[in-house]
């Protein structure tokens, strides 16, 4: 099972890379968890596709162009993905350019995503996950 969820979250980046939208293997319950990420003063989760688009553009705003590569995708605990990778933005009305390096705990369950947790760390991550139900 671990390799089908490896390549569920794989087909799901592509996906949103191509589109910056959310997947159609989001829960219905789907959680966006920002409580593990320091630096992120806002909401602490968001629910659901439409959570997770009011997210998104409120982390995006402050970019002209954005974009992301996966570096690393590894199985955890059972219904568990553990992703980093770096998102390039462009400031907006700027020339610079400026990289954030993340990492996301995905909890997947019947083929559905059902929570992302996001970290700065892959250690952070791969601690909650073996701790995890």
């Amino acid at each position: 099972m671990s390799r089908e969820n490896i390549e569920l979250v794989r087909r799901v980046m592509a996906e949103f890379n191509e589109t910056q939208q959310p997947s159609e293997f989001l829960a219905p319950d789907f959680v966006w968890d920002m409580r593990s990420w320091p630096v992120w003063t806002g909401q602490p989760e968001f629910h659901g596709a439409g959570g997770f688009r009011e997210f998104f553009a409120e982390w995006t705003e402050a970019y002209d162009q954005w974009t992301s590569e996966i570096e690393s995708i590894i199985a955890a605990d059972a219904g568990q993905v553990v992703m980093t990778m770096v998102q390039h933005g462009r400031m907006r009305d700027s020339d610079s350019w400026v990289d954030l390096r993340a990492t996301f705990l995905y909890t997947i369950e019947d083929g559905l995503i059902t929570r992302i947790k996001v970290y700065e760390s892959a250690g952070q991550a791969f601690k909650d996950a073996t701790v995890s139900e």
